[in-house]
């Protein structure tokens, strides 16, 4: 490990549309020294092919599409850092993003990973959309991004401490990352996408690590790049992940107390499902398949936690079911569910 390197870690998969882009963004930071490493996951638009040759960066290829747990934990083994931001291809920082969330890790050896404001690449009619400023965490363990969909505001002004940090642009500390290992894996390789920054979030938590939210630095999430959010195979990820992530990481009496709200989430979600993507609900198969597994690494994380029990209660949230229900079925309406397929 290299002290005060940071190591920027894209993820690239046919990203020809936003790669470049976000490329320029990582060359235009005011920090120093950087490393860039692009994991290519198999990419077949040639996106891959435009910065092999490229000395600012060192390029990794997959043979085959390894997803976003395994494809980015490859390029953190190679990484040299002190300090590793998971970025995807389709986001862009600021100039200072890098330097503002790197001085706040040096400020406080308890934070472990930190995010910067990031903002929807289309502005709403009152003004730029959130995209994240963080993660939060409900009851019935359905974790959002914090103020995802919501008009910039007053409330995101403010730096504070938050359950986690969206994966899309989030500086860790190779510390905490190295801390939390899970056989020798940062990110969950069989969630493949989608939810493993949440598990590593709960997984740091465990171990007494903390997370940051910070409004100056801010970066542009075109979310949607990296994948279609709303497909059948993206939504049987969900449903899977969400599963083995409980089975890891909750415990407790919060857990007793929790498992109504639980049952009920995810009864609706079944039901969701079975009217709109009936093929995801073979998410259900895949978790039942990697249960021992989840088992298996739940003893592991319990052992080791650092915290008690209780310790984590205050971050679970009420559900704003009315409100996410006029939203449309879960914050997510009929239509965007279908035309986005």
């Amino acid at each position: 490990m290299t002290p005060n390197l940071v190591s920027v870690v894209i993820l690239n998969w046919n990203g020809a549309e936003h790669l470049p882009g976000c490329l320029a963004a990582v060359r235009e930071q005011d920090y120093r020294p950087l490393e860039v490493i692009v994991a290519d996951n198999a990419s077949t638009d040639g996106s891959a092919d435009q910065i092999e040759h490229d000395p600012t960066v060192r390029l990794i290829r997959n043979a085959t599409n390894l997803g976003f747990a395994a494809g980015n934990n490859r390029a953190i083994r190679a990484a040299q850092g002190e300090f590793v931001l998971i970025l995807n291809n389709d986001a862009v920082i600021a100039p200072s993003y890098v330097s503002v969330l790197v001085r706040v890790l040096a400020s406080d050896p308890t934070i472990g990973s930190a995010t910067g404001k990031l903002l929807r690449a289309t502005v709403g009619p009152a003004g730029p959309i959130i995209d994240s400023t963080g993660h939060v965490m409900y009851r019935n363990i359905w974790s959002t991004n914090r103020g995802e969909e919501e008009p910039d505001g007053a409330t995101f002004k403010e730096p504070g401490e938050v359950f986690g940090v969206c994966a899309a642009a989030a500086l860790y500390r190779r510390a905490m990352l190295d801390d939390v290992l899970l056989e020798d894996e940062v990110f969950d390789s069989s969630f493949f996408a989608y939810l493993e920054d949440v598990d590593l979030d709960w997984r740091a938590r465990l171990r007494g690590w903390r997370s940051w939210y910070e409004p100056t630095a801010v970066g542009v999430h075109a979310r949607g790049g990296t994948g279609a959010w709303f497909s059948t195979r993206i939504q049987r990820h969900i449903f899977k992940n969400r599963i083995l992530m409980i089975i890891k990481n909750d415990g407790g009496p919060g857990l007793l107390r929790r498992l109504p709200g639980m049952i009920a989430f995810t009864g609706a979600k079944l039901l969701q499902l079975t009217l709109m993507r009936p093929a995801a609900l073979l998410g259900t198969v895949d978790a039942v398949r990697l249960i021992p597994q989840a088992v298996r690494k739940r003893r592991v994380i319990q052992a080791r936690r650092t915290i008690p029990s209780d310790a984590l209660e205050t971050w679970f949230e009420p559900y704003p079911y009315r409100r996410k229900l006029r939203q449309g079925r879960f914050g997510r309406s009929r239509r965007q569910w279908i035309s986005q397929s």
